[in-house]
């Protein structure tokens, strides 16, 4: 009678499984922060596609705290999920718990923001704008806008962060390419933060006035930070041509309103989407590129009409 029920009980499993009921293969989602006005549609687009993909996201928000990033990653480790995508705030503190996950046979992408080569071993593909590129284009676009000359502040990101690095990176190295006369007169960090943008900003006024000709923001948001600041400071005066990243609609507003010189177009539902693609192929057994990049544009008042805002 025990041989019987077992064969039934095998029997009944593999119908289940037949029928659609097999379990869904588990993927922890270390994504940057919960709230935030580019993370927040790339973690919906990415929970949408994962589920029609019959995936099951386990997500968990860093708030942007490093620390909290890595613990996280080994609790994904722990748990023996199928799958990681971590989107991480730094380019080297990951490592270890990437490398466990390798060791536990738990395939994991990256999300958004680079790391070092150092962990491309551990990594199955890298999701997400190339930033290096960004800082690049928002220098050409800002030599443009000043013909060449002039000097300007950088208000970056959180210091240490591949995104940060890579914007900050690209853009001085390639004004240096082109053979720019644009002097930086100071970079500072505001971490992708508006308020903490516009303290920063109100610093750099009182300090440099002015002199300040020209500003290159790391993304739309402290772009924002910074206008509000020098409409505070300097309300008479003529805006200096800034230019950010990310494509929001208020950048787009700013940029027919002549606060802003230009915006570099990055879409989150693209951001979120495609590692939620990626990720699928590899437990589907699919061989993916190590660098999958999602497509950027640069916006000004001569294309802002007929380019659709990031969000």
């Amino acid at each position: 009678m025990t041989g019987k029920k077992t064969i039934l009980g095998l029997a009944v499993a593999g119908m289940l499984a037949s029928a659609g009921f097999a379990h869904a293969k588990t993927v922890c989602y270390v994504n940057a922060a919960d709230s935030h006005a580019y993370a927040t549609p790339a973690n919906e687009a990415l929970l949408a596609s994962a589920k029609e993909q019959g995936l099951e996201i386990l997500s968990l928000s860093q708030d942007f705290d490093v620390q909290k990033g890595t613990e996280q990653l080994n609790t994904c480790v722990a748990r023996g999920v199928d799958a990681i995508i971590l989107w991480p705030l730094d380019p080297q503190a990951y490592i270890p718990g990437l490398a466990r996950a390798q060791q536990a046979n738990i395939p994991a992408i990256i999300i958004n923001s680079p790391m070092s080569d150092d962990a491309k071993p551990f990594l199955k593909s890298f999701t997400g704008p190339d930033v290096y590129e960004e800082g690049e284009m928002a220098a050409d676009a800002l030599n443009e806008a000043l013909g060449g000359e002039g000097a300007v502040v950088v208000i970056a990101g959180q210091a240490g962060n591949g995104t940060t690095l890579g914007r900050v990176g690209g853009f001085t190295d390639r004004l240096a390419e082109i053979g720019s006369n644009i002097e930086v007169l100071d970079t500072v960090n505001a971490d992708f933060d508006q308020q903490k943008a516009l303290v920063m900003s109100r610093d750099l006024i009182t300090r440099f006035g002015d002199k300040i000709q020209g500003v290159y923001a790391n993304d739309d948001t402290m772009a924002r930070g910074f206008i509000d600041a020098w409409k505070e400071a300097k309300p008479s005066e003529d805006m200096p041509p800034i230019v950010g990243i990310n494509g929001q609609k208020d950048a787009f507003e700013s940029i027919r309103s002549g606060d802003m010189y230009a915006t570099i177009v990055q879409s989150p539902a693209e951001d979120g989407r495609l590692a939620a693609e990626t990720v699928g192929k590899i437990l589907n057994g699919e061989d993916v590129a190590d660098r999958l990049p999602i497509p950027l544009t640069v916006v000004t008042i001569d294309n802002v009409d007929s380019v659709e805002p990031a969000f």
